[in-house]
């Protein structure tokens, strides 16, 4: 079992125990940033402050009765994407209630406030919001361009360096992370997940 999966077990038992409320108050922060990023990226004209506020305890009621219970992750980056998918589903959900009740009260002028809104998507369609990358813009595209060639070698046959030279630099930006905060790191391991992701999407099959 891993440190993460002891801890996860510690807080399902007792949420305020001295061993878990600093783990308590991280997911809980977490929870409360996605949501407002989303309410504020997607959903501000559909959805007021006090409910993304209500979403939040939503989110953690849902995670606390049962979520996290099928959570089967080793990483706090795999935790964050987890939470960060049920988040979304909470902000959207909320978001088509509110359509429905605003097309409701228009009645006639439903098409209209259709018009003003545009349609609500769900969470696969949203652009994928996360936290924002403790990396800098070189660091970045460095870690981009590596994924997308799929190995230093091969890195280092498309962009004429050493191998050498893009392993000192991995492990450069592998310190970097090390010294970065738990959240922060959290933040880069979800980061460098879509980045795969979007890489395998867009690699023609067979290739």
């Amino acid at each position: 079992m891993t440190e993460l999966q002891k801890n996860l077990r510690l807080l399902l038992a007792d949420r305020h125990g001295p061993e878990t409320r600093a783990f308590y108050g991280q997911l809980l922060g977490y929870i409360d940033r996605r949501a407002r990023l989303t309410w504020r990226s997607c959903y501000r004209d559909l959805i007021s402050e006090a409910e993304v506020e209500e979403a939040v305890a939503e989110v953690l009621k849902l995670l606390m009765c049962g979520a996290l219970t099928r959570f089967r992750g080793e990483s706090l980056g795999e935790l964050f994407g987890f939470v960060r998918t049920i988040t979304d589903r909470c902000i959207w959900r909320l978001a088509q209630k509110n359509l429905r009740e605003r097309r409701v009260l228009e009645g006639d002028g439903a098409e209209a406030a259709e018009g003003w809104f545009g349609t609500v998507r769900g969470p696969s369609e949203l652009v994928d919001h996360v936290p924002d990358v403790p990396l800098s813009e070189a660091d970045q595209a460095f870690l981009i361009a590596l994924v997308g060639a799929e190995s230093k070698v091969e890195y280092s046959r498309q962009n004429g360096v050493s191998r050498a030279a893009v392993t000192q630099r991995v492990q450069r930006i592998r310190k970097r992370i090390a010294q970065l905060e738990p959240r922060d790191r959290g933040a880069v391991d979800v980061w460098l997940h879509m980045q795969a992701r979007a890489h395998i999407a867009a690699t023609p099959k067979g290739s």
